[in-house]
């Protein structure tokens, strides 16, 4: 994780890497078994279990994190460590001092690469390379960083985006880490979902989340995170401070990959709704996410130069461009996570959708997409 990608392979994370975005929601980790041993009941509701997890962000603590993913993504050119990320184990050292303030070591046998959260920007420290990177802001869609593998991160988002039709279950009281838990089973109510359940550990004395894990429709585990060697104190403040060695190449931006400059430069007006699902979200007019609950869909414009590049990366790999009226449609899945570039014949609208959603979802939309293109921005 130590090395630096260039502005073409950046440029080549669009179709999944979009979707993780959204998936982060739903993120999951750590593949130790959690103890059975016995520990007191809980006299907490299912929401109140989730309350207390979403008002954990201010919990201090230093541990060490783990996160598998099963996800069989394919392994395309340029989308750099996107399926070892979601397909492997990923090891970080975290230092939470707050929402605003955290530092989060990803840690691999060649080095690591440390990011840095501040108050209004997020910061960058690839030793090896020297490279010193500030994101100015937060952009409306991104690509993954570590601290959204994060056990708490992912409990956090995926409880928060828990709509009315979703049920929520108690689990049996738990160890993990050696700290007693209580558990919240999140089950969707929409079968276009792809998530079977999520459960979710938060630790019963300070509310913060320690485990989550994932099933998808097919009863397999595909995502799992969690917590170890936890210690609840605030980290040193230097060590929640990013570097700034005189040597250091340095990089400002409000927009650091493709993915936060196609939602910020979007030319097309997108739509309310598609294929039924009411669109949402930070930047509803550029990069939507359609659709409440555990049911939603990250659709994201492309340019048509970069949706040609995709298309030939999935190609290589054994991906088949479909036709369809109006267009075509390239789909990747893993099951869990589905995406789809829908390229219009007009050869100008290029899309990503992904998310946690049967793929019939992501046709229907594309339908609507290719059947009413959307206008130019300037047309309003």
């Amino acid at each position: 994780m130590s090395t630096v990608e260039t502005p073409a392979a950046r440029r080549r994370w669009a179709l999944v890497g979009a979707g993780v975005a959204l998936l982060v929601a739903v993120l999951a980790g750590g593949p130790r078994v959690l103890a059975v041993a016995a520990v007191p009941p809980t006299t907490a509701t299912p929401g109140e279990v989730v309350a207390r997890a979403l008002a954990s962000a201010d919990v201090p603590y230093v541990a060490r994190g783990e996160s598998r993913g099963d996800l069989a993504l394919p392994d395309l050119r340029g989308f750099g460590d996107l399926a070892a990320l979601l397909g492997g184990t990923t090891s970080t050292r975290v230092w939470w001092d707050g929402p605003r303030h955290w530092r989060v070591d990803a840690v691999d046998p060649a080095g690591e690469r440390d990011t840095y959260g501040l108050a209004t920007s997020v910061t960058t420290w690839d030793s090896g390379s020297r490279r010193l990177d500030v994101v100015v802001g937060d952009p409306s869609a991104r690509l993954p960083r570590p601290d959204d593998l994060l056990a708490p991160q992912a409990a956090r988002r995926l409880l928060a985006a828990v709509g009315p039709q979703d049920r929520l279950e108690a689990l049996d009281a738990r160890r993990v880490d050696g700290r007693t838990t209580d558990g919240v089973r999140v089950v969707p109510g929409d079968v276009r979902s792809t998530v079977e359940r999520a459960d979710v550990r938060v630790d019963r004395a300070t509310g913060l989340p320690l485990h989550v894990e994932v099933v998808g429709r097919s009863g397999r585990t595909s995502l799992v995170s969690t917590l170890h060697d936890v210690a609840f104190e605030r980290p040193d403040a230097s060590v929640v401070t990013p570097p700034a060695p005189p040597d250091a190449r340095r990089g400002v931006d409000r927009a650091p990959d493709l993915v936060a400059r196609a939602a910020t430069a979007s030319p097309w007006l997108m739509p309310d709704a598609l294929a039924g699902l009411t669109a949402s979200g930070v930047d509803v007019a550029r990069a939507p996410t359609y659709g409440s609950g555990l049911v939603r869909v990250l659709a994201l414009p492309l340019p048509p130069r970069v949706a040609g590049e995709v298309v030939g990366d999935a190609s290589s790999v054994g991906t088949a461009e479909e036709r369809v009226p109006g267009g075509a449609v390239t789909r990747v899945g893993s099951g869990l996570l589905n995406a789809a570039l829908v390229r219009d014949d007009d050869g100008q609208h290029a899309y990503v959708l992904v998310g946690l959603v049967d793929p019939a979802l992501l046709d229907a939309m594309a339908a609507d997409l290719l059947g009413d293109p959307p206008p130019p921005r300037t047309m309003r």
